[in-house]
C-alpha cells in the first residue's frame, strides 16, 4: 500500500482579500489540515497517508457566512511520484509539495 507524504503547503496568494485564509486540506474526503495562512506563509504539514489506488487531494478556504459554501481552490489525483501540486482556483495560489513511497 503506497504512502502519500504531504510535505509543505505554501500560500503564494491567499483567496480571502479581507482576512487570512482558513485553509482546509482533504485527502480522499478526510480532513488532514485546518490552519490560517497569509500571503508568503508556509506550513510544514509532514503527514503520511496510506491509500490504495489513488489519493484525491483537495484544498478549500473556509467561509463562515450562512449560505456561503467553502471556496474550492482545486483538486489533484495522485498515484505515484513526487513534486508540487498547485491550487489556483478562485484567485488563490497555493503550492503543496508531496512524495509517494
Amino acid at each position: 500500500m503506497p504512502d502519500l507524504h504531504l510535505k509543505t503547503l505554501k500560500c503564494v496568494t491567499q483567496e480571502d482579500l479581507t482576512f487570512d485564509d482558513d485553509v482546509i486540506l482533504k485527502v480522499n474526503g478526510d480532513n488532514v489540515l485546518f490552519t490560517s495562512m497569509d500571503d508568503g506563509e508556509s506550513y510544514k504539514v509532514d503527514q503520511y497517508i496510506s491509500f490504495t489506488s489513488k489519493a484525491v487531494v483537495k484544498l478549500y478556504e473556509a467561509d463562515y457566512n450562512p449560505g456561503d459554501d467553502d471556496d474550492f481552490l482545486g483538486a489533484h489525483t495522485v498515484r505515484s511520484g513526487s513534486g508540487t501540486l498547485h491550487f489556483t482556483r478562485d484567485g488563490a495560489n497555493y503550492q503543496l509539495s508531496y512524495a509517494v513511497s
